[in-house]
């Protein structure tokens, strides 16, 4: 218990200073509880980032007229762009809901943010590599859109998973009350929003390169 004196507003300064630590002891504490709510999400954008870095160191030991073929925006129509985008950002989606009903799939989940990573940052090099201080600005107009809008979903999916794949090994491991984790249509509820966002951002993705793609020149 905190000793003080009443004397010449001595009590009001003591109160004022113990208000003080109390309201910092509150940040910290709000910030580590902050940080255990949301492990998921700083953990995936760290293994994002990871994975930025290796796709650069890659494509810059690995380049060839293959993989540049590879990387090179595409030259296709807006449908056929549009599907191939669509399939190729559900199957990343489904890896994500199917490690999420796995016993032990909450531990593989970051492996996603870290392969998304590495197309990104293969891209990112592939663009600066060919087209030097283009590059960049061809960078930010088709390479971060879709980051901003697809990995954002994906990490809130990988979040919802692995609270799921956790549940199911808590209820199988460690014999918890299935009451207290399972709310199943609560959990496809979810699953099938991030679905339809998917496809959205499949159509926003495809528009802006299609848009943009007879702009790209050497």
């Amino acid at each position: 218990m905190d000793s003080f004196e009443i004397k010449d507003g001595n009590f009001e300064i003591i109160k004022e200073k113990n208000s003080r630590l109390e309201i910092v002891k509150e940040d910290k504490k709000d910030f580590f509880e902050l940080f255990k709510d949301n492990k998921t999400v700083f953990y995936s954008v760290m293994f994002y980032a990871a994975g930025l870095l290796c796709g650069s160191f890659v494509y810059k030991k690995c380049q060839n007229d293959l993989l540049n073929g590879v990387l090179a925006p595409a030259k296709s129509e807006f449908l056929q762009l549009f599907l191939n985008n669509l399939s190729l950002y559900l199957i990343i989606f489904a890896a994500s809901v199917l490690l999420g009903v796995c016993l032990v799939g909450f531990p593989l989940l970051n492996i996603i943010p870290f392969f998304v990573g590495i197309e990104a940052g293969m891209k990112i090099a592939y663009f600066y590599v060919n087209y030097s201080v283009k590059g960049i600005g061809y960078s930010l107009l088709m390479v971060a859109p879709f980051v901003c809008l697809f990995l954002t979903v994906i990490i809130y999916s990988i979040s919802m998973s692995y609270n799921l794949s956790k549940s199911i090994y808590d209820i199988t491991v460690k014999k918890s009350d299935i009451s207290e984790h399972f709310n199943y249509r609560t959990y496809l509820k979810k699953y099938l929003i991030y679905c339809g966002m998917i496809i959205l951002v499949s159509l926003i993705n495809t528009a802006v390169c299609t848009a943009l793609s007879g702009i790209i020149a050497l």
